[in-house]
């Protein structure tokens, strides 16, 4: 009884390592399916410094922060995105969710129903899209980030529930979400009026410009196709 036991014992703890590992290959086997497609050079940054360049379709230098001297786009299984020239971020695919980290720049995504979560992550705030809703193929959003002020947008396709520090909003098409950096601090005294050091933000809904949603579309449409022309503008949110 023992040793018939003890098989069935070894025999199930096989079966779980194994299902284990095949699901790991999987997600590693996705992960490892992300490419990076530039229309122009492409720079690797660490701590501040160059420490490479992409000019061709390579796979994706995951969690890297990269800079695109022209447009450039990411492909992955449940993700595509579109950087405008001059943006500087990184992609992190996660086993739970995909991480978009824009330092500065226009970032545009795409994403099918069955995407996982998107976290995004920049100087002036943070935000999290768990969940949304899809009334086309896929959900086209936005990410534009200056010093002080990032715009989180919907494009077309669907609704978003975007959680932030101030809680979860609705964003609908032609919506976005404003967070911007503020210091409310007043003047330290001897400073000479410079405001104090303590920073909070501020997170207002409002409408996303025109030119945001015309340029989103152009971007996304055109990428794979040769397409690498912009003039990577202001703020979205401005006609």
């Amino acid at each position: 009884m023992f040793e018939i036991g003890n098989h069935k014992f070894v025999q199930n703890a096989i079966i779980a390592i194994l299902s284990l590992a095949f699901a790991n290959a999987a997600f590693s086997a996705s992960v490892n399916a992300a490419r990076i497609i530039p229309s122009g050079k492409v720079s690797i940054i660490k701590d501040g410094q160059v420490v490479g360049e992409i000019s061709k379709e390579a796979p994706l230098p995951e969690g890297s922060l990269l800079r695109c001297e022209a447009r450039c786009a990411v492909k992955m299984d449940d993700l595509y995105m579109v950087a405008e020239p001059e943006t500087t971020f990184s992609v992190a695919p996660q086993a739970a969710a995909n991480e978009l980290t824009v330092q500065q720049g226009t970032a545009y995504y795409s994403m099918p129903g069955t995407a996982r979560p998107l976290q995004i992550n920049t100087p002036p705030g943070d935000a999290s899209i768990r969940e949304f809703s899809v009334t086309d193929s896929e959900l086209k959003g936005y990410v534009w980030v200056s010093d002080s002020k990032t715009e989180i947008g919907v494009i077309e396709g669907g609704t978003m529930i975007v959680d932030t520090a101030s809680g979860e909003m609705a964003v609908t098409p032609g919506e976005q979400i404003t967070i911007a950096a503020v210091n409310p601090d007043p003047p330290a005294a001897g400073t000479g009026g410079e405001r104090g050091s303590s920073l909070a933000t501020d997170i207002a809904l409002g409408v996303a410009g025109t030119g945001v949603i015309v340029g989103g579309i152009y971007a996304l449409a055109v990428a794979f196709d040769g397409g690498n022309g912009s003039d990577g503008g202001g703020s979205p949110s401005s006609p």
